[in-house]
């Protein structure tokens, strides 16, 4: 992951915050510039270290429920095309699909991948910059409390066969953190996930509207290709890939989930002096190595497993990767 040093976000967050946290942030023990964040907070958007440093003064003076409590921040019309185009979605899964393709247009601290299962829907929300733990952690659930107000106002209210799950750390206020999402929350897992039953996800929201959907969308996409000038390309299909362990994702898979033709993938990622296949062989070899080290696993195990069709292919590859 890159520092993000270029990347910008939207300065509504930053000065909401500020004006919540006036009296704290004022505080002589805070090294914290805030003449400058406000001058940062007066335009569009202010650089993400200027987040950063001001999540970690109230991660100190405040404590870890701060989000929760500085609800006004997750209030939905705070964020923009994003609530729009949810809002407007024909199904809740339809509005999960915003979320992961266009999440970064508001929070490009983060992505969000997106996976289907025979009876479930998951978005897995992981940094896509360097930050501390504690302010990683802070930000995720900002994603999440966001992103559960919007889903409660674009169905009614009438929100179920959800569960979210939040990573193995230490957790001072679990219970205040379920209340305040209000969905039943498992601690202790790999990642923070938001997973939905797919009956929930096929259910056709009220204020679907086509028009307004299609041209949110298109505003999207142009506010995604603009953010920072900061190309995704070769990140997004690194996420894609590993995330899909289960199987051996193709081109045509990784351009459907990024909304993209096979195309123009094939073209972006030329202009990035790569390849779908170099990347692809990458992620196997990267695969195979962790495999490879760990005994109870046979070759013949995982050949199966990184898709090869049969052992005589696999060991061609594994010459290739490890002149063996």
């Amino acid at each position: 992951m890159s520092a993000g040093a270029h990347l910008r976000i939207p300065a509504t967050y930053v000065n909401a915050l500020i004006r919540r946290y006036r009296d704290v942030l004022d505080d002589d023990a805070i090294s914290l510039d805030l003449a400058k964040l406000e001058t940062n907070s007066g335009i569009a958007q202010t650089d993400i270290q200027s987040l950063f440093a001001l999540i970690e003064a109230l991660n100190k003076q405040v404590g870890p429920e701060w989000p929760i409590e500085a609800s006004f921040a997750w209030r939905s019309q705070m964020h923009g095309t994003i609530d729009v185009a949810a809002r407007s979605a024909r199904t809740l899964g339809d509005a999960l699909n915003v979320f992961a393709r266009f999440g970064r247009v508001r929070a490009p601290f983060a992505v969000i991948n997106k996976n289907v299962w025979s009876k479930t829907t998951a978005l897995k929300i992981q940094p896509s910059v360097s930050m501390e733990d504690s302010v990683w952690q802070a930000l995720a659930e900002f994603i999440m409390l966001s992103t559960t107000a919007i889903l409660n106002q674009i169905t009614d209210d009438r929100l179920s066969g959800v569960t979210f799950e939040m990573p193995n750390r230490t957790f001072q206020h679990k219970q205040s953190l379920e209340d305040a999402f209000g969905v039943p929350t498992q601690f202790g897992g790999t990642q923070f996930t938001m997973t939905f039953t797919n009956e929930t996800c096929s259910l056709v929201l009220p204020f679907h509207d086509p028009l307004l959907f299609k041209n949110t969308v298109e505003q999207l996409q142009s506010e995604t290709e603009q953010l920072s000038h900061h190309n995704w390309i070769v990140e997004d299909v690194r996420r894609l890939l590993s995330s899909q362990n289960h199987i051996r994702p193709s081109a045509q898979f990784v351009a459907d989930e990024l909304g993209l033709s096979r195309r123009s993938l094939v073209r972006k990622l030329t202009a990035n002096q790569t390849s779908f296949r170099t990347m692809l062989d990458d992620h196997l070899k990267e695969r195979a190595t962790k495999m490879l080290g760990q005994d109870k696993m046979s070759k013949e195990a995982i050949s199966e497993a990184l898709g090869y069709t049969d052992r005589t292919s696999f060991s061609r590859a594994c010459r290739r990767w490890f002149d063996i």
